[in-house]
């Protein structure tokens, strides 16, 4: 029979887990939104870079402003006489893996975390029928606090989508299939080709959306554009989902 004393123990070590989970969870959170951030900048580097392609060094410098000069380094965006159109796209795959692995931390940590409330639920439960009200309270302190933690999501100042969206160049078919990982496998062989049949000569942003967003053209391995292009719904969807399991935890 489980005593009161295993209860306590047990509320220990959860108590030391959550103390131990909060700032590394906190610390991935922040280095997720430095690298979203830099990644940015990255991007509109790229952009600015091929706008000014082949405009004197002086002629840009008047074009850029000396605000420009407070956000970026003259040398990551001064022209060059050639700079593919595509390098933003490109960098914003590379980027996108990059925080791909970063949110594969948080997941770990959060993952961690659900399984704690559901300890914490556990314990409340026993020490409510042994009237522990002090007990309870402590953990229905922690309850709240792993809650938040739960809850605690990395804050974007804007968003990869839109900003390859306003700088978005049209594009060849040819040259789109050369951005994607194709979708190889046998199960979708035939559908992918139908896809990639359909796609018109001339391939503009809400086109790019629709064969990467609706038609899903790349591999699930390696699917960084869809991830880009549909972040903001997923991202929302699962926080609806985990407010939803802690509600119905209540």
């Amino acid at each position: 029979m489980t005593t009161i004393t295993t209860w306590n123990k047990r509320l220990k070590k959860v108590y030391t887990e959550v103390k131990e989970i909060e700032p590394l969870l906190t610390a991935a959170i922040k280095q997720y939104e430095s690298m979203y951030s830099r990644g940015l900048k990255r991007i509109m580097q790229s952009n600015l870079k091929e706008i000014m392609v082949g405009v004197p060094k002086e002629e840009a410098v008047d074009l850029l402003g000396p605000k420009l000069l407070d956000v970026f380094e003259w040398d990551d965006i001064l022209p060059v006489e050639k700079y593919s159109k595509f390098n933003a796209l490109i960098w914003a795959k590379r980027i996108q893996r990059e925080l791909n692995q970063q949110d594969e931390v948080i997941r770990y940590y959060r993952n961690r975390l659900w399984r704690i409330h559901s300890s914490l639920e556990k314990l409340e439960e026993a020490y409510r029928k042994n009237n522990e009200k002090k007990k309870v309270r402590k953990v229905d302190e922690l309850l709240y606090q792993v809650t938040r933690l739960i809850l605690l999501r990395p804050y974007h100042v804007s968003d990869i989508a839109k900003v390859i969206e306003l700088s978005f160049f049209p594009m060849t078919k040819n040259e789109f299939l050369s951005l994607l990982s194709i979708d190889h496998s046998k199960e979708r062989a035939e559908e992918v080709k139908s896809h990639i049949d359909s796609i018109p000569a001339k391939v503009d942003f809400n086109t790019f959306c629709h064969f990467v967003r609706d038609w899903v053209l790349e591999d699930e391995n390696n699917d960084l554009f869809f991830t880009i292009l549909s972040h903001t719904n997923v991202e929302a969807a699962v926080q609806r989902y985990d407010k939803y399991k802690l509600d119905q935890a209540k």
